[in-house]
């Protein structure tokens, strides 16, 4: 029994973890966006608003149903890292190919780069 878990842990991803924090992202995300859908569609329209109420509901149901342009790009981020992770790249940082560090990927596991790449990006710096 001790060699069949040896040979599991052997077999597992060496990015298992990681793998496992993008797919929860990436299911609360559009858990939430499902769960606002349908908080939507149980809205009344009783009929009887005027048109600057039914205005005022349409874009409150808009407004529920549309992704954060956060979460969007985060679910991008998310869809990236699988593609990196499909093809071998997982990571290393898009950037300059250096070698992400386990501690950046395991706060932010859909990074696509090294702390310093990132720091570039947010300064404006990276194109």
């Amino acid at each position: 029994m001790a060699k069949a878990m040896a040979k599991t842990k052997e077999k597992a991803h060496p990015y298992q973890e990681h793998i496992d924090a993008l797919r929860k992202k990436q299911s609360e995300i559009l858990n939430a966006f499902k769960r606002d859908k349908q908080a939507v569609n149980m809205q009344s329209d009783d009929g009887i608003q005027d048109l600057a109420d039914k205005a005022a509901s349409a874009y409150s149901k808009e407004l529920n149903l549309s992704l954060s342009d956060g979460e969007r790009n985060l679910i991008v981020l998310i869809e990236e890292s699988f593609t990196r992770l499909d093809n071998g790249s997982y990571g290393t940082c898009t950037n300059c190919g250096a070698t992400i560090g386990d501690k950046r990927l395991a706060a932010v596991p859909w990074t696509p780069f090294c702390i310093d790449c990132q720091e570039l990006q947010e300064k404006g710096l990276l194109s």
